[in-house]
């Protein structure tokens, strides 16, 4: 009876030590579904890949969460979309610093996107298997300059209207496919106060939800490659 009462604990700790390692186990398995399972030594530099693919989708997350505390503020129809914001930058507490990390972030997301393709181009790394992979890169930077382009609109001061105006204007002008594409963008015939609504739902749901999921599938497919696609 005494004995069985020493070996509780014993079975106990190589129960606590199983659990251990499998969690150590559960780490090192997702690490390997992030990052690649090899890395060649001289890829492994810091001044290979400057990390700005990564330091792009750390931006995201910044855009998303200051972009979530402005909706709260944000108002459409009529000029409440340029007294909002004027309110936000003047009245709302911090309002303006998290506007300037939400305007800066973009910005910044958009140029770390565009530095990343220029190294990928010079370190080949877009060739052989990464083909289909650089393919999304380039869909990735189109759809964030028109995320960027769209937040530019909500501002809808008088320089932000008339860029909205010829923009659209261009877009209407497309044959065949102008006129209903300008409407399925601003949800009106005529860009104007009444278009800002359908603006800001691309530009807070349905194109960073787009963006979102090509980043996901961009990582994962880089994962599952590895660094072989150059040499493929």
């Amino acid at each position: 009876m005494g004995n069985d009462k020493q070996q509780l604990p014993v079975a106990a700790e190589r129960v606590s030590d199983a659990q251990g390692r499998r969690r150590r186990g559960g780490v090192i398995d997702f690490l390997a579904h992030v990052h690649p399972p090899w890395i060649p030594r001289e890829r492994v530099r810091f001044t290979f890949t400057f990390c700005m693919g990564g330091l792009a989708a750390y931006l995201f997350l910044v855009l998303a969460l200051t972009g979530v505390l402005l909706m709260f503020h944000y108002r459409t129809g009529g000029a409440a979309p340029y007294l909002s914001v004027r309110e936000i930058t003047e009245i709302v507490p911090y309002g303006e610093l998290i506007r300037s990390l939400h305007y800066w972030g973009g910005q910044w997301m958009v140029a770390l996107i565009l530095f990343h393709m220029i190294r990928v181009v010079l370190t080949e790394s877009h060739q052989g298997a990464k083909r289909w992979i650089w393919v999304v890169g380039v869909l990735l930077l189109a759809l964030m300059l028109i995320i960027d382009f769209s937040g530019y609109l909500l501002r809808f001061d008088r320089d932000t209207f008339w860029a909205g105006f010829v923009a659209f204007g261009v877009i209407r002008e497309i044959p065949y496919v102008g006129e209903g594409l300008h409407r399925l963008l601003t949800g009106t015939g005529t860009y104007g106060s009444a278009s800002i609504q359908r603006i800001y739902l691309w530009h807070c749901v349905v194109l960073p939800m787009t963006v979102f999921g090509f980043m996901l599938y961009h990582f994962w497919k880089v994962s599952r490659l590895g660094y072989m696609g150059r040499f493929l």
